[in-house]
């Protein structure tokens, strides 16, 4: 009877119960003591609301809820799910009628459908979850709300949002800005993390500005006070309510729609662009990379072949190459890594990302299905989300036999990269990536298509190019570059990699510009 409602694992971890958390459990003494059998039903709120639950003999409140739904009468199990706006939200439903309730339970909330005024489903998943999460509202009650996730954004004036900024200011004597799309576990969200990191050390004190949230936003919260734009906070109330002159940098093209505001309060700013020309023309960024150039933001580039690409429509813009800060990961993880390793007969393929059609995932499968036509042995390893079109080709090609992991975000790439042989970098459009350099740094090489990557031409003693579409080349390299992999020569790629991808110069570099900025709006 208690199928649709009762979830041990959340009864029991929720109340402390461990194993003893029980149905058993629940009924004798859950119910009396107002605990919830699971994150869609509010025992406390049901007996409050409906004052006459016991009326039919119920033994609980959840099962007077069920009995009630089986008779056609519709109730409301939390303050937060409310079937009749549910019904009239989605009218693809309309015949479910007294069991609305129970098809977001068991469905609606996977399909990220909102079940109240109350619960904006769609807003939540993008400001706060990884970008292949789904039940949003089930992750509220589970995480967000202990959290302070909130279930809807709520606006805030200007004022509001100066006087809030305002409070988060006070008391930092050095404060600095970063801003950034969101805090996906991806290259920018990172890179803004090392970036802030650094300069905490150097004695600035961090604050973010993000679009969305996502999964590191704990690890942005740590470092400094977080405001969310999507959560209903004023741009420009913001910009104000910073202390005056607070050094800023804005962290890719997709969140250059802050920095006008920022650099018109009188916030020395930079816009470091990591995206390839060809995607912010696609994307229509240029709009807001000139406004903030205009307003008198300093545009800086991650590659000089980015500088050449945006000439003509923004001039001529720094470039300044990005320092990389590699991930931890425990020594445990490198020698999980290393046993896998041995005992493994045949080569292993490693790329990274989300993958997507930019991050050329079908590419990384043509590869793989080919190599293993010469290495039947050969294992092929993804880590990262995959978006939905990226798993229906992953779920195919595992049909196929072929000997692939998909292991998702893992906070231990390195220990990944280093069981590889190669890196395949099969994107059609990257800035960077990070994770070629991640992978390079403990001492795996890659072989890449020479598509619009942007460390092409800055990539000697790390890996090799070829012609975008070939194939039958690029499994070649591949399979010489596994060949030639030892330990010699693992070594002289990681002491490359550290001369030449240093955060702390990086770091200075964006100081100096920063410093540029400010002598610039003094003259």
């Amino acid at each position: 009877m208690y199928d649709a409602i009762f979830d041990p694992a959340f009864y029991g971890q929720r109340h402390g119960l461990g194993d003893r958390g029980s149905l058993k459990h629940f009924i004798a003494r859950g119910d009396r003591l107002g605990l919830d059998p699971g994150p869609y039903f509010s025992t406390r709120y049901y007996k409050q609301r409906y004052p006459d639950w016991q009326v039919g003999g119920a033994a609980t409140a959840a099962a007077d809820f069920l009995q009630r739904i089986a008779a056609g009468e519709m109730r409301q199990p939390h303050p937060l799910i409310d079937p009749a706006y549910y019904l009239a939200r989605y009218p693809d439903l309309a015949g479910l009628g007294a069991a609305a309730a129970l098809h977001f339970m068991a469905h609606g909330d996977a399909e990220v459908r909102a079940p109240s005024v109350g619960f904006d489903a769609d807003f939540y998943q993008r400001c706060y979850l990884a970008l292949d999460q789904r039940q949003p509202f089930r992750h509220f009650i589970t995480e967000g709300q202990q959290l302070g996730h909130m279930p809807k954004p709520v606006p805030r004036s200007q004022a509001e949002s100066s006087a809030a900024m305002a409070q988060a200011m006070a008391g930092r004597d050095r404060p600095f800005l970063l801003c950034a799309h969101d805090a996906q576990p991806a290259g920018v969200p990172l890179l803004t993390l090392d970036l802030a990191a650094a300069l905490a050390d150097r004695g600035w004190q961090p604050v973010f500005l993000l679009h969305r949230g996502g999964p590191l936003l704990d690890r942005f919260r740590a470092l400094g006070p977080v405001f969310l734009l999507a959560e209903g906070w004023d741009l420009r109330g913001l910009a104000q309510g910073l202390s005056n002159g607070t050094p800023t940098v804005v962290n890719t093209a997709a969140a250059a729609g802050m920095a006008a505001d920022l650099a018109l309060a009188g916030h020395p700013c930079l816009v470091l662009i990591h995206e390839m020309a060809d995607y912010l023309r696609a994307q229509g960024l240029l709009g807001d990379l000139a406004t903030a150039q205009a307003a008198g933001a300093r545009l800086i580039v991650s590659m000089p072949s980015m500088a050449a690409a945006l000439a003509a429509e923004l001039g001529p813009l720094a470039a300044l190459r990005p320092g990389i800060k590699c991930p931890p990961a425990p020594l445990a993880a490198f020698r999980r890594a290393r046993r896998w390793r041995k005992a493994q007969s045949g080569p292993v393929f490693i790329s990274a990302g989300h993958a997507g059609w930019r991050k050329g995932f079908d590419l990384f499968l043509e590869a793989a299905q080919a190599l293993r036509v010469q290495h039947p042995e050969a294992r092929f390893i993804w880590l990262g989300a995959l978006d939905r079109w990226a798993r229906a080709l992953a779920d195919q090609a595992l049909a196929t036999g072929l000997a692939l992991e998909l292991p998702g975000f893992v906070a231990d790439s390195l220990a990944w990269y280093r069981a590889a042989d190669v890196y395949l970098l099969t994107s059609r459009q990257d800035p960077g990536p990070t994770t070629v350099i991640h992978a390079a740094a403990v001492g795996t090489p890659f072989v890449g298509y020479a598509a619009d990557i942007g460390i092409i031409g800055m990539t000697d003693g790390i890996g090799q190019f070829i012609a975008p579409g070939d194939r039958t080349a690029f499994v070649a390299a591949a399979t010489a570059a596994a060949r030639a992999v030892s330990r010699a020569s693992r070594l002289a790629l990681r002491r490359h990699i550290r001369v030449e991808t240093a955060l702390e110069a990086y770091v200075d570099g964006v100081l100096a510009q920063l410093m540029a900025v400010s002598a610039d709006a003094a003259t």
